[in-house]
């Protein structure tokens, strides 16, 4: 944040996402992050691709693999939890119907808070 408050999109001059309390309460779950972070790669990801993708990631980061249940429960998680309230906020358009899910333009700031919040996690599955 800058002396004057936050900073302003330069393309916009509106206040950069990155300075939204909702945003922060948001990515203050690490799966969250993680969905935000293999968004950012690709333009548009399906909820069953992203729970695998997500489950992979656990595997990978835990060197455990789950139960088969597992991926059922995320694919309900991102359902009715993380993606309603990502695209509440404006970072994904989440169409529940189709079951399609792409990240919305984000300013820089955004875009450097999220990859922040996953680096110390290592890599992410592709």
């Amino acid at each position: 944040m800058s002396e004057n408050g936050p900073q302003s999109d330069e393309a916009s001059g509106e206040p950069a996402l990155a300075f939204d309390d909702e945003l922060y309460r948001a990515l203050a779950s690490r799966e969250r992050r993680r969905l935000l972070s293999l968004l950012l790669d690709e333009e548009e990801r399906t909820v069953e691709e992203l729970a695998t993708l997500l489950l992979g990631w656990d595997v990978t980061a835990s060197g455990t693999v789950g139960d088969p249940d597992d991926r059922w429960r995320t694919i309900l998680r991102l359902r009715h939890s993380h993606l309603p309230i990502l695209d509440e906020i404006g970072v994904v358009s989440y169409d529940p119907d189709s079951g399609t899910v792409r990240a919305e333009p984000l300013d820089t700031a955004t875009v450097e808070l999220i990859e922040r919040g996953v680096d110390t996690e290592g890599e992410p599955p592709r």
